[in-house]
């Protein structure tokens, strides 16, 4: 007979074991508590019915092998009944109760009665199936004719078989529950709840700044610490302040300071946009002399094209970056200008042509600042990459774009304050350079507010209960 010795640290995942290596069919033969655990001894049905009546014809030879009585048949039968049923009683009893915790089911030993129970009950199903078996062939034991004059039937026939189904019936039972234990996920514990995420009397606050697009991060650090008198519109205003208060923005003109100023972002985000709406407002209050534009993008057929554009309008130098002119060598010769707007090409910053051009931006010799181009009608998913894609070139602000496109101010503002980038300017419109707007704090808050009540009301529109929409 060909056995296997398991060792677990607990009985269900011996028992997932023994089902897993040997098969549903598996004979446990012994089971006991061991060091770190338990030991299981197993081997397949067919091996072991092979070695039980290998044993049982060598006992024959032996010793003669009583027979018993058919009423003591019966009462053995129905003594086995009782106890069958006070073990499944007992495995249900068990099955409801919950589940211990990790490190205890570790280091739990088994129980020396679990392990008779467990014995008794395997045993028991592998007699009944034995005994069905041999119903089904028709065979019975033989019993002496003077036996029976001697010892009258107390049961008829029938009534046993109902005895005998009636326990296989309820064993069955007790396997499938012990089956359904053993696919049972593992215990996890829960993590104790956050003091930041059980505010169930502000949870229409929650609600509204949900709408707003924040995540949910943000909108537990705004509503934490809230005071439980406040009423719903009270505790609304004090949320808003606290939202306001947390964006990081850089409160003035940024192109005033001057310097030289390079625009990264995704290819479609408003870079070249947005530097000609800033060259015009530049040109407007201090000049067209000390203003020079440069590009970066020649992957593009005339991409260039547009920045020349509004250099020929505004009758400010545009320079190209190209094969023959490293960014390095442009930016030098432009020293004398006071500010200086550098287009960058959109692309993946994971391709080769992308991490050239970051290699390009941090290597150049002259003091470089990066504003980051997002625009606010991309999903989440793109502004974060975005971020991580540049994080690395020392960003110094950013620049929100598409207002007037966007339903949801809340992704933007979202990544502006979990990554502590300040916003320099928004813009809501194609108008140069009327659609550029320095960024506020009380301004943002109140277009994310607005633009949430825009979509809210598109949506109410197309709703099936609206009038308009309802047939007939």
């Amino acid at each position: 007979m060909k056995v296997k010795r398991i060792f677990a640290p607990d009985m269900r995942q011996a028992m997932r074991r023994v089902r897993d290596e040997i098969g549903a069919d598996a004979v446990i033969i012994s089971n006991h508590r061991v060091a770190g655990g338990v030991e299981v001894v197993a081997a397949k049905e067919e091996d072991y019915e092979m070695a039980q009546a290998e044993l049982k014809r060598s006992q024959k030879k032996t010793r003669p092998t009583p027979v018993p009585s058919v009423s003591n048949q019966d009462d053995a039968l129905a003594a086995e009944l009782r106890r069958a049923k006070m073990r499944i009683a007992e495995a249900r009893r068990k099955a409801e109760q919950p589940q211990p915790e990790v490190s205890q089911v570790v280091n739990r030993q088994i129980d020396t009665e679990e392990d008779e129970d467990l014995r008794f009950i395997l045993q028991s199903l592998k007699t009944r199936q034995e005994e069905q078996a041999r119903k089904e062939q028709d065979i019975e034991p033989f019993i002496p004719d003077d036996l029976w004059s001697e010892q009258p039937r107390h049961k008829p026939r029938e009534e046993a078989d109902d005895l005998v189904k009636t326990m296989q019936q309820e064993i069955h039972q007790l396997r499938k529950l012990m089956e359904k234990q053993l696919h049972q996920p593992s215990y996890q514990p829960s993590l104790p709840a956050s003091p930041q995420s059980s505010y169930t009397s502000y949870s229409p606050i929650q609600q509204r700044l949900g709408d707003l697009g924040l995540s949910t991060g943000l909108i537990r650090q705004l509503t934490a610490s809230l005071e439980s008198e406040l009423s719903e519109e009270a505790a609304w205003k004090n949320v808003l302040a606290r939202f306001a208060d947390s964006l990081p923005v850089v409160g003035e003109e940024y192109i005033a300071r001057g310097g030289m100023i390079a625009f990264v972002g995704a290819t479609g985000v408003g870079k070249t946009t947005t530097i000609g709406k800033l060259a015009a407002r530049y040109v407007l209050q201090y000049g067209s002399s000390s203003l020079a534009l440069v590009t970066t993008d020649c992957y593009r057929i005339a991409a260039h094209e547009q920045l020349k554009t509004f250099g020929r309008i505004l009758d400010v130098p545009v320079r190209v970056v190209d094969e023959n002119h490293n960014l390095d060598e442009v930016l030098l010769s432009l020293r004398g200008k006071r500010l200086v707007l550098i287009d960058t090409a959109g692309m993946n910053a994971g391709d080769p042509e992308g991490i050239q051009q970051k290699q390009m931006l941090a290597s150049v010799s002259v003091r470089l600042k990066k504003l980051l181009v997002l625009s606010c009608s991309s999903q989440r998913q793109l502004i974060e990459k975005a971020w991580s894609n540049y994080q690395e070139l020392d960003l110094s602000a950013c620049v929100l774009t598409k207002l007037d496109e966007s339903g949801s101010l809340g992704d933007a503002l979202t990544l502006a304050i979990e990554k502590r980038l300040p916003v320099a300017y928004i813009t809501d419109g194609q108008k140069i350079p009327d659609d550029l707007i320095v960024a506020q704090r009380q301004d943002l808050v109140s277009r994310a507010v607005m633009a949430a009540q825009s979509s809210s009301a598109t949506d109410s529109d197309y709703d099936d209960t609206n009038p308009m929409f309802r047939a007939g």
